[in-house]
């Protein structure tokens, strides 16, 4: 069972950075999986699950209900999924419309969302975004195409999407805390990774730094990163779970 580990600096991030994210294509997006899975190894843990969090910037923020509703249908079609695969939910309050789309199952949770959002201050005007997550287990036969997938769903409205890739694996039992930090440097070192900063707080450890073997990366202050490792132990299941993304972590784990 999951917990989730706060990266609200990394959260932060995501919003700063935006333009500084490329476009997957399947090729890049299957070599990058593996290069991460090859860092996965080398912390001494095995690939269990793959997500892809993709998305853009919409160019028409006058979207109606129902034009939100399309756009989510459209985008779920291009990660495969059948209108009777998932299920469509629209929210509104005075400050954003939102349509959801979520099919789970058969080893696979994949999320639509589609949002005009309404700034608090008069002088901004709305914005509308399509962001797909979408998670794999890594049985799946097709996992290397993931990627691309899930760019080619995030621009279905317009836009170049912005691709974030995350290894989740997991090791039985309770890892020494004292060689968490070992880990993470290992795992930095496969991805030929410079400039890597360490934090370690008593919860988790997490490593950032740029990696020349991958194509995206994000500015943060005066560091160019594209490379995010975190590990954590979760006393509900007993296990360590090992982290690995690029250019940087979007979701909990």
């Amino acid at each position: 069972m999951r917990r989730s580990i706060c990266y609200a600096l990394m959260a932060g991030l995501l919003f700063l950075s935006l333009l500084a994210w490329g476009q997957a294509n399947d090729g890049a997006g299957a070599a990058r999986i593996e290069k991460l899975d090859e860092a996965m190894g080398a912390a001494g843990a095995v690939t269990e699950t793959v997500a892809v969090n993709a998305w853009t910037k919409l160019p028409d923020a006058e979207l109606s209900d129902d034009g939100l509703k399309s756009l989510a249908c459209v985008a779920m079609a291009k990660l495969g999924y059948g209108r009777e695969q998932y299920e469509l939910k629209h929210t509104r309050s005075e400050r954003h419309r939102l349509v959801k789309a979520e099919a789970r199952g058969g080893g696979r949770h994949a999320v639509v969302m589609v949002q005009v959002v309404y700034p608090a201050w008069d002088q901004k005007s709305a914005e509308a975004y399509l962001v797909v997550n979408t998670e794999t287990r890594v049985e799946e036969a097709d996992i290397g195409t993931l990627p691309g997938r899930a760019a080619e769903a995030a621009s279905c409205g317009g836009g170049a999407a912005r691709i974030s890739t995350c290894l989740v694996g997991g090791l039985d039992g309770k890892l020494d805390k004292e060689i968490w930090p070992e880990k993470l440097r290992k795992a930095g070192q496969a991805l030929g990774a410079t400039d890597a900063e360490l934090t370690v707080q008593p919860g988790y450890a997490g490593l950032t730094g740029f990696s020349p073997e991958l194509p995206e990366s994000i500015v943060v202050g005066d560091r160019r990163i594209n490379i995010n490792l975190a590990i954590r132990y979760s006393p509900y299941d007993n296990r360590t779970y090992v982290v690995i993304a690029s250019p940087v972590i979007t979701g909990e784990y």
